[in-house]
């Protein structure tokens, strides 16, 4: 019922890294099973030259971006918001709070530790993350009761700048729309259509065949499995879907918020080893006191970004924004290689 579809062109022209001679590259074309999105890889893309200079300058960065950072511990009381009827929500060292400039009508900002002003990627503890995962879903709860229209949540994370962080202090971001993004949207409404076309969960489906392919099978940490997506979207894209039938944030029960914490810390230690130190991370969920777990479950994306560096390029292209179609540089496979654990 799931299909990897991919095909395999050949480029071929002649390097000056070669002396002139020919060079030939594989670009490998994948379409999504569950979207049909199609991606682009060349793996050779990593080769290419940028002018930017690394690392060795982290530290003065951070250094610079702890003087008044609203996010740490002595200032975060008088250079954040409050909710209009309590002031912030607090579990372990975890705080959340309203977003100063939002782009939702419940936005908040969920700061992992008040106390650490910076984490390497390889220093969020699942205990950290367990905090802040259920701090977020109190911050749903707390919303919803006030505001029944509101019910489709996220948890997203944009980690360092190259992924569009503006402050260096790690923190989610909690959306609770009341309608889902576009992507949501998408998965939802492609996740029914197979279900009503084959009559099972498309997300119970693709763990089985992953599991069984085993190219892409990165490991199981619970109830929650992870995969390197087939067709990726960017760089390193590692889903996590939970294998029980819960379709909401909300609904996840504390020792599925353990695993999911337990899970993420793991890829997080290992796309650090793997030299990642930015990503975009972004849990989906179906709305609140409406179960769709028949053919939607609770799912999550991440993908790596490039490293901040002085001269900073962005890696969006024409072909992401005009054409929306990903260029990737990273295979799947070997991203399963250097993740499983």
């Amino acid at each position: 019922m799931i299909k990897f579809e991919k095909r395999i062109v050949k480029s071929k022209f002649r390097s000056p890294r070669k002396n002139f001679g020919i060079d030939e590259q594989e670009i490998e074309f994948r379409k999504d099973p569950l979207t049909g999105r199609w991606c682009r890889i060349n793996i050779n893309r990593v080769k290419r030259f940028r002018n930017i200079k690394k690392d060795g300058f982290l530290k003065e960065i951070i250094k610079e971006s702890k003087v008044n950072c609203p996010f740490c511990e002595e200032n975060i009381d008088r250079a954040t918001s409050k909710f209009i009827e309590t002031d912030r929500l607090k579990l372990g060292d975890s705080i959340i709070f309203p977003n100063l400039f939002p782009y939702s009508k419940n936005h908040g900002v969920v700061v992992l530790s008040v106390k650490k002003h910076y984490l390497h990627l390889n220093e969020i503890s699942s205990k950290l993350l367990f905090d802040s995962l259920k701090n977020s879903i109190n911050f749903f709860k707390f919303i919803y009761s006030k505001d029944k229209k509101s019910k489709y949540p996220s948890i997203n994370f944009n980690f360092m700048p190259p992924a569009a962080a503006s402050i260096f202090h790690p923190h989610f971001q909690v959306i609770l729309d009341d309608k889902p993004t576009y992507f949501t949207n998408l998965l939802i409404k492609k996740s029914l259509v197979y279900y009503k076309r084959y009559g099972s969960n498309f997300w119970f489906d693709l763990i089985k065949a992953e599991r069984k392919n085993k190219e892409r099978f990165i490991g199981k940490n619970g109830d929650f499995y992870w995969i390197a997506d087939f067709s990726p979207i960017k760089n390193n894209q590692v889903s996590g879907i939970i294998s029980k039938k819960i379709s909401c944030i909300v609904d996840l029960k504390d020792r599925n918020v353990k695993d999911l914490a337990d899970g993420l810390s793991k890829i997080f230690k290992k796309l650090w080893i793997k030299g990642v130190r930015s990503l975009n991370m972004v849990i989906f969920s179906g709305p609140i006191n409406i179960d769709i777990s028949n053919y939607f479950v609770v799912n999550l994306k991440i993908i790596s970004r490039p490293a901040l560096t002085h001269r900073y390029n962005s890696d969006i292209g024409f072909m992401e924004l005009l054409h929306q179609e990903s260029v990737v540089e990273t295979l799947p496979e070997d991203v399963t290689k250097t993740l499983k654990f």
